[in-house]
C-alpha cells in the first residue's frame, strides 16, 4: 500500500485526485494545486507550472514592460537659448591672435611654447593650456 502523503487529504466518501508539485514533487490534493504565472510584456501570463500555495511565486512587476507615452509634439521655430553671451565671451576672446573667435581658454599660449630650450623639456599641452587661462584671467583684471 502506497504511503499516505503529508499533503493530502482522503475521504472515503467522496474521493479527491492527488497531484504532484512540478517544483518540489510534494504529493497532495489536485485540487489544492494552482498555476504559476509571470509577468511578459504587458501581461501577466501562465508558466504551465502547478505549485502548491506556499510555494507559489507572486509575479515581479520588473519582468514586464513599460509603456512610455510619446515624446511631446515640438514648437514650430524653436529657437536656442543664447548661452555664450552668459559666458562673457569679450573677456574669453583672444585679441591679439587675429581669428579673434576662438576663446583663450582653447588656444595654446605662444609664450609657454616659446619658453624652453634646447635642453629643457617642452611642456605638456595641459600646461600651455592653463597657462594661456591665467593669462587671460590676469588681462581681464587688470
Amino acid at each position: 500500500m502506497r504511503p499516505h502523503p503529508r499533503r493530502a487529504r482522503t475521504n472515503a466518501t467522496s474521493p479527491e485526485a492527488w497531484g504532484t508539485s512540478q517544483r518540489s514533487n510534494f504529493v497532495g490534493n489536485q485540487r489544492d494545486l494552482r498555476w504559476q504565472m509571470e509577468w511578459a510584456g504587458t501581461q501577466i501570463i501562465n508558466t504551465r507550472i502547478l505549485v502548491w500555495e506556499d510555494e507559489y511565486d507572486t509575479p515581479n512587476r520588473q519582468l514586464g514592460s513599460i509603456i512610455l507615452p510619446p515624446d511631446p509634439v515640438s514648437i514650430p521655430y524653436a529657437m536656442p537659448e543664447p548661452y555664450p553671451i552668459d559666458e562673457l565671451w569679450e573677456v574669453m576672446q583672444e585679441a591679439s591672435t587675429g581669428q579673434g573667435a576662438m576663446p583663450a581658454y582653447l588656444e595654446i599660449s605662444t609664450m609657454a611654447a616659446g619658453q624652453a630650450t634646447p635642453g629643457t623639456p617642452q611642456p605638456t599641452k595641459a600646461l600651455c593650456l592653463e597657462l594661456s587661462t591665467i593669462q587671460a584671467d590676469q588681462a581681464a583684471t587688470s
